[in-house]
């Protein structure tokens, strides 16, 4: 049995145990909370006992007691199937000590951000993957995911802004049909632009030469945008000169012939649509490489939940600054109109400012919860954390 498990039997044998625990417990540990739906709807029985006023809350004797326990897991076991009045034993039997019901509740607690957590990236990792992703869908579970965060540090109550390196390695293995189509892609984009390098005075604020995957198309990339900027011309030679004063030609991994292919292949079409297909592909690829660090970071036991909610914020903004450039290349500035009053979008922004904000000037990321409140009683208790 897991450490998570144990939690969630000890919490409820202490509160079966002790009924008074419970009001150190109810305000801030929810049935949701639990993972098996056994123990969610023991703890919910138990809600409903407290706020129906139960005599055992106020009462000492051993009858009352006894009684509060029997009552509350015949309610579970009429709740849930798999709940047995003989399992309430055994969760007895698991708690050490009774009066230890909050620090345990807290464990349960830290269990249930760290699936939050693992499901949203998980989530959103599948839908960047997917064969058939769609950038929109990628953007709305990418918000998804920020919202989660922001709503499971108000319950915890803490955000470490410090963020954790990065776990390795990231999932950004691509197979060789989507590796060939953004190579297709980035050709006809450079190409395009050779032929009319008008248009690159439109695309370099939104396209970056990062986006490109192909390391050789990057540095061709570059030399365009710096030609560009300078106003010089722009023909196989200048940007062959350009890249070989920047040192491209140096280790051999871009060569001139493969130069003057790429830029003298003529006109393939509009480079502004090039350019969002390139920077889609981009936005796919950086958004999986971010939800799996996520997943990967969720999926470590030893990272406390307050470390892991602004490891988390603070791994998304890189996915998050190629997400705002897609926007503003697909004429979407800001959220677009369907995010507008969308909870989720709001909170997004206080959440960026938190991982922004340095922690010892900042202090906890928000107000003290319930929850945290009730941290002093884990003062008898020696933690490893």
């Amino acid at each position: 049995m897991t450490p998570q498990m144990e939690a969630e039997q000890a919490v409820l044998g202490a509160l079966l145990l002790a009924p008074q625990q419970l009001a150190a417990v109810g305000p801030w540990l929810e049935p949701g909370h639990f993972y098996r739906p056994a123990h969610a709807a023991l703890y919910e029985a138990l809600l409903a006992q407290q706020q129906a006023g139960h005599p055992a809350l106020v009462g000492e004797d051993i009858e009352t007691r006894r009684a509060w326990a029997l009552e509350a897991m015949q309610a579970a076991a009429d709740a849930c199937p798999a709940f047995t009045p003989s399992y309430g034993h055994t969760l007895v039997s698991a708690c050490p000590t009774s009066e230890h019901a909050a620090v345990y509740g807290r464990m349960v607690l830290e269990s249930a951000v760290r699936r939050g957590v693992h499901e949203h990236a998980h989530r959103l990792l599948a839908a960047a993957r997917a064969a058939d992703a769609d950038a929109e869908a990628v953007l709305g579970l990418t918000a998804d995911l920020r919202a989660a965060i922001d709503r499971l540090a108000d319950t915890w109550g803490a955000l470490d802004a410090r963020p954790l390196p990065a776990p390795g390695p990231w999932p950004t293995e691509l197979s060789e049909e989507v590796a060939r189509q953004a190579t297709r892609q980035e050709e006809a984009l450079l190409a395009s632009l050779s032929a009319a390098p008008v248009e690159l005075a439109d695309l370099v604020g939104w396209l970056h030469p990062g986006d490109l995957l192909d390391g050789g198309h990057r540095e061709v990339y570059r030399a365009l945008a710096a030609l560009g900027h300078r106003g010089e011309p722009i023909d196989p030679l200048t940007v062959l000169w350009e890249v070989q004063h920047r040192g491209a030609l140096r280790d051999g991994s871009l060569t001139a012939e493969r130069v003057r292919t790429l830029t003298r292949a003529g006109y393939q079409g509009q480079p502004a649509y090039w350019a969002e297909q390139v920077l889609r592909a981009c936005l796919l690829r950086t958004t999986a490489s971010r939800a799996g660090a996520v997943r990967l970071l969720a999926m470590d036991a030893s990272v406390p939940a307050a470390r892991l909610l602004g490891s988390a914020l603070h791994t998304l903004r890189g996915a998050e600054a190629v997400q705002d450039r897609w926007r503003t290349a697909t004429g979407h500035d800001g959220e677009g109109p369907s995010a507008r009053g969308d909870p989720a979008v709001v909170r997004r922004g206080a959440a960026r400012a938190r991982t922004l904000t340095p922690p010892s000037a900042a202090g906890p990321a928000v107000g003290p919860s319930p929850a945290q409140r009730a941290a002093p009683a884990r003062a008898p208790v020696r933690s490893t954390y």
